[in-house]
Order: structure tokens, then sequence, then C-alpha cells
């Protein structure tokens, strides 16, 4: 199978990470709560279930996971949208543990070797070349990516960040 290389991996986190450093700057606890009025979930939901999914890739590369097992938990798929403060982690530490997923994704990818991308692994039902996975991972992260957009205008900033 063909997917990125691992210089073009750390590339494209590297994009998403600035995205949503953009889409998120001067956003409150609160705003980070605010609920769209369609299907969908809010700020503080969307980059939890970001960081859940990057806890996988952290598991892949052998790095020290961000989100405990609980933490992990509160922002899988399917889970119960955060409404209220007490109900998710507080934004400010979202964004902690988010920069500190975007060191150990690049750390990891940088050693990785051919060989560990080319092995089989599972992450939950997919089951394929390491390679293949961090790459539909990040794919799954451009497309809430793009849900910070809509909730940034939700929360009023009244802005275009990008």
């Amino acid at each position: 199978m063909k997917y990125p290389d691992a210089e073009s991996l750390i590339q494209k986190y590297k994009l998403t990470a600035y995205i949503i450093h953009r889409q998120t700057e001067g956003i409150t606890n609160e705003e980070s709560i605010i609920q769209p009025p369609v299907r969908g979930n809010c700020m503080n939901w969307i980059l939890g279930h970001i960081l859940n999914d990057r806890n996988l890739v952290l598991s892949l590369l052998g790095e020290e996971l961000v989100f405990d097992k609980a933490e992990a938990e509160r922002y899988q798929r399917d889970s119960e949208p955060v409404s209220r403060l007490e109900e998710g982690l507080l934004f400010e530490k979202l964004l902690e543990k988010f920069d500190l997923s975007q060191k150990r994704i690049v750390s990891g990818l940088r050693s990785i070797t051919s060989e560990r991308q080319a092995e089989i692994d599972q992450v939950g039902t997919r089951k394929e070349e390491v390679g293949a996975l961090i790459s539909f991972i990040h794919w799954h992260e451009t497309y809430h990516t793009g849900q910070f957009e809509l909730l940034r205008q939700l929360a009023g900033k009244n802005d275009k960040v990008i």
C-alpha cells in the first residue's frame, strides 16, 4: 500500500496543528462548549476527540500518551457532547495536551523506521500497515479540523483567520 513517508506526515501534522491553533486562538473555556445549532459537537469535544486519536498515533509510534484512560473514554467516538464546563477538560488543558501530542508525534515520526511503517498493526477495527494507519488517522484529524472554523464563528469571533 502507498502511504506518505514520515517527513510528509510530519508536514501534514504541522499544518493541521497550525490551523487548529489559529482557529482556537482567543477561545475561552466557556466558548469552547458552545454547541452548534445542528447535529455536531463543540470545540471542546472536537479537540478532545482529536487528542484521543492522536493517542492512537502515539501508541503506534511507541511514544508516551497524552490522555489517560478516563480522558480518552470521555472523547471517544459516540461519546456524549460536552455541554457544560464540568463535563470535559478545561480547554486550556486540552490545548496544552495538543501541543505536547504534536511534539511527541513529530519526535516519533522522525525516528520511525521504514520497517515499522510497513508492519501490520491494529487500531480499533482497522488492521493494516502502521504508515497507512497513521495516514488514515491524520485524514480523520483534517475532517475535524475543518469544523473549528464554523465553531469559531458561533463563539462570536466574526473573523477570518485562514
